[in-house]
C-alpha cells in the first residue's frame, strides 16, 4: 500500500513537473494568468537579453531604420511599444538619431521595466515606461501612429483579442510592426504559419501586409490600418491615458513620484521613473 502510494505521488509530481517545465519554457506562464506570468518575467529579466544578443545585433537594420523610413514625413511620431520587456523597441529607436518621435512603452512585468529603465537611461526624454496587465488598453480609439509588440503575441492566451485591440487604437493610415513565431521556436499549439497569421491581421482590420524572415525563431510582420489621417500630435503619456476611475483622459504629473486625475485617483511612480497602472 505504502509503495504504491509513493508511486502515485512520484508519478503525479512527475507530470507537474513536466507540465511546468513545458508550460515555463515554452509558454512562458501564459496559461498560470497575468499575476504569476508577470512574477516569473520579474524573474527572468536579469538574464533575459542574453539569449537575444544575436537578434538584436540586427535591431537597427530589421526594427529601426525600416520604422524610420515609413515615418519619413512624420517628425514626431507617437509609439506605442507593447510587451516591451527590457526595452528592445524604445532602445532601437532612440538610439537612431532621426528618431524625434516619443514613445509609450507597457509591460506586465516590474522587473522587466526596471532593467528597460536602465538600459535606456541615457533616452528617457523619449520614452515612458509604464506597467499594465490586461486588456482593453487604456487608450483612446486612433490614438498612435505606430503600435509595437514584438516576440508576445505567441505568448498570449490567445491572438484575435490582442490583435483587434491595437488596431483599435492606431489612427488610420498608422504602422503595426509585430512577429509571427517560426515553426523553428517549438511553440507547435501556438505557431501559425505565414497564410494563417496574415489572415489573423486581415481579420483585425490591416492591410498591407508584410512577414518576412528576421531570425531563427520569429519572423517580422509589418501592417497598416486603412485610411488616412493627420498624425497625432501627442508627445506624452498624459495626454492619452485613461485614468482608471472615471476613465477620461485627465491626468497630470502631480510630482516625479505620481501622477494625479482630477477625480481624486492618483497613480504611483517608481523611484526607476515607471508609471503603475492598477490592475483592472
Amino acid at each position: 500500500m505504502v509503495v504504491g502510494i509513493v508511486i502515485g505521488v512520484v508519478v503525479v509530481l512527475g507530470f507537474l513537473y513536466l507540465f511546468v517545465d513545458r508550460e515555463i519554457y515554452f509558454y512562458e506562464g501564459v496559461h498560470l494568468g497575468p499575476q504569476i506570468q508577470g512574477w516569473l518575467y520579474d524573474r527572468w529579466a536579469a538574464e533575459y537579453d542574453k539569449g537575444k544578443r544575436e537578434s538584436q545585433a540586427r535591431d537597427p537594420e530589421m526594427l529601426a531604420r525600416p520604422l524610420l523610413e515609413a515615418l519619413k514625413d512624420m517628425p514626431q511620431p507617437f509609439v506605442l511599444d507593447i510587451a516591451t520587456g527590457t526595452g528592445r523597441m524604445p532602445f532601437a529607436l532612440l538610439t537612431q538619431p532621426e528618431f524625434k518621435g516619443h514613445i509609450i512603452a507597457l509591460d506586465i512585468s516590474l522587473g522587466m521595466l526596471e532593467q528597460a529603465a536602465a538600459k535606456l537611461a541615457g533616452q528617457r526624454d523619449g520614452v515612458t515606461l509604464m506597467k499594465y496587465t490586461t486588456l482593453p488598453l487604456p487608450f483612446p480609439d486612433n490614438t498612435f501612429d505606430v503600435v509595437s509588440c514584438m516576440e508576445a503575441l505567441e505568448v498570449m492566451p490567445e491572438m484575435e483579442t490582442p490583435l483587434a485591440e491595437f488596431a483599435r487604437i492606431l489612427r488610420p493610415g498608422g504602422v503595426f510592426i509585430s512577429s509571427r513565431g517560426t515553426e523553428a521556436s517549438g511553440r507547435k499549439n501556438k505557431v501559425r504559419s505565414v497564410a494563417e497569421f496574415t489572415g489573423l491581421l486581415q481579420k483585425a482590420g490591416f492591410e498591407q501586409i508584410q512577414v518576412i524572415p528576421w531570425w531563427k525563431w520569429f519572423d517580422r510582420a509589418w501592417a497598416r490600418k486603412p485610411g488616412q489621417s493627420t498624425p497625432s500630435g501627442l508627445h506624452q503619456l498624459t495626454e492619452a491615458l485613461r485614468c482608471p476611475g472615471c476613465g477620461k483622459t485627465s491626468l497630470e504629473a502631480e510630482s516625479a513620484r505620481k501622477l494625479r486625475c482630477a477625480c481624486g485617483v492618483e497613480l504611483p511612480i517608481s523611484p526607476e521613473g515607471i508609471v503603475i497602472y492598477p490592475a483592472q
